[in-house]
């Protein structure tokens, strides 16, 4: 009785953790979708309301859920202090620290610090294109993570629940 409720329990364990695995790459894929709208929302608020970054950033972070509303929060916050660092100084750290919980990769990352670098300094037209630059980046990104999910999404949940009848065949 207790050799079927250990192989019960080792199978329901294994097969979780192929399931988790398959939530990590959707949940991947939805941060990299709120992104896309995150930029979106920047972008509008740029061109059109031509409000100022610091202004920009608050709007958006009211805007958007987490971890994105706190990355833009902090954002406006520190540009908004006297005397503080350059935007894309900012940028950078603010990825690093707000954004170490999501699930973007560390090229995703970089590419999020690249548009940065082009914000704040350079002229109106100059941002823009920098902006629509990584929408295109973003759309190949979750392109690429929509793909990966129709091709691992059955893999790990399979493995897992094999997993797990190899570790039962193994211990009975």
């Amino acid at each position: 009785m207790l050799k079927i409720l250990g192989s019960i329990l080792v199978l329901a364990c294994s097969a979780g953790l192929g399931a988790a695995g398959s939530l990590d790459l959707k949940r991947h894929c939805m941060e990299l979708r709120l992104l896309k709208q995150a930029v979106y929302m920047l972008r509008g608020e740029i061109r059109y309301s031509k409000a100022p970054l610091p202004e920009a950033f608050e709007a958006l972070a009211k805007r958007i859920p987490a971890p994105f509303s706190d990355f833009f929060s902090h954002l406006a916050e520190e540009l908004s202090r006297p005397g503080g660092k350059n935007l894309d100084v900012l940028w950078r750290e603010e990825i690093d620290r707000s954004l170490k919980q999501s699930s973007l990769r560390k090229e995703e990352k970089e590419k999020l610090g690249h548009m940065g670098e082009g914000l704040g300094y350079l002229d109106l037209e100059m941002q823009l294109s920098t902006i629509e630059l990584y929408l295109e980046q973003l759309e190949e990104d979750i392109a690429l993570s929509q793909e990966e999910i129709r091709t691992k999404q059955k893999l790990y949940q399979s493995l897992g629940v094999a997993g797990g009848i190899f570790l039962v065949i193994l211990l009975v």
